[in-house]
């Protein structure tokens, strides 16, 4: 069964609110709250279906937009492949030209709102920045690796994996500590990226699981209320990652770098390939920086993960 393709948008006013609609009671999915779009005509590439269906749906022009995720879904009756875009201008004033209610949601409160299981993945990328910083060396020396730490999110760092896999129990126990506080101070998220035997015993946004965790799991170790996290290298590991119920991933090597001279990267096109069979986030890793954050979002990817390009010097 080929998927059907749609146009997805993901609008956005001057309070950071984000734009639902509510289907029709009649339609498929009826009386659920979804994000506006529609059917890919023949003939039509995706610009056209997208600029269209909004015009049509909300009587507004689309200016710009740019890539935010895909997802295919296989619901029982058919399969559907969604482009979703982020609408960065618009020109008009949304309303309802189909008679469906509309409403202006924060994205903290998308969760509350019962959607097409289609869409769910939306309200992850859209919650996740675009930088997920991996912290950097030396964290044993704690008071230079907080100041850093600390440099790095007054350079707008939202989400913070936090890496020290030269550390005991319970020195890692004690920078955790430590490094959240700081965190919660500058309003970032932060996962822990640690022995599992310490996931409920650190306080933290979530837990980012290396590629042997992954493997060794069938469930998920932390609640849904917590981020879950994910250090993949190939399709496999995408695909237990998403069996697993994980959040986002971090994907990679993209490029080549000076640390793993021995990997093969895998390029930008290998990695937008292996983006089309998983529906979550996923962050480009390996020889990137912030300049590389457009090409990632073009490539279907949430944005860039790096340790070096992101980790300051105190």
């Amino acid at each position: 069964m080929f998927p059907i393709h749609v146009a997805v948008a993901v609008i956005q006013n001057l309070e950071g609110k984000i734009l639902l609609t509510r289907r029709q009671e009649h339609t498929h999915q009826g009386g659920l709250w979804e994000f506006p779009g529609g059917k890919v005509e023949r003939r039509e590439d995706l610009a056209q279906a997208l600029r269209r269906e909004i015009r049509e749906e909300l009587g507004i022009e689309v200016i710009t937009h740019q890539p935010l995720i895909s997802i295919t879904h296989a619901y029982p009756e058919k399969t559907v492949r969604l482009d979703v875009h982020s609408i960065l201008k618009y020109a008009g004033v949304p309303y309802g030209m189909e008679g469906q209610p509309l409403e202006w949601v924060s994205i903290e409160a998308l969760h509350d709102y019962p959607m097409p299981a289609a869409d769910r993945p939306i309200c992850n990328a859209l919650k996740l920045p675009d930088t997920y910083l991996i912290t950097g060396p030396d964290p044993k020396a704690m008071k230079p690796f907080l100041r850093s730490l600390e440099v790095s999110l007054d350079q707008d760092i939202k989400l913070v994996q936090l890496r020290a896999p030269g550390l005991s129990d319970d020195e890692y126990r004690s920078l955790a500590a430590a490094a959240y506080k700081l965190c919660q101070r500058y309003g970032a998220k932060m996962l822990a990226n640690a022995s599992l035997g310490l996931i409920d015993k650190i306080d933290t946004d979530g837990v980012h699981l290396t590629s042997l965790q992954l493997t060794k799991l069938s469930d998920r170790p932390v609640s849904s209320g917590k981020w879950l996290a994910a250090s993949c290298h190939n399709q496999r590991e995408l695909e237990q990652a998403a069996a697993l119920g994980v959040d986002f991933c971090v994907l990679s090597p993209v490029l080549a770098t000076a640390s793993h001279p021995q990997a093969n990267p895998l390029g930008w096109d290998q990695f937008s390939e292996h983006l089309k069979h998983v529906n979550m986030p996923v962050y480009a890793l390996g020889g990137l920086d912030r300049k590389h954050i457009p090409q990632a979002k073009m490539a279907g990817g949430q944005g860039i993960a790096a340790i070096s390009a992101l980790w300051a010097q105190g």
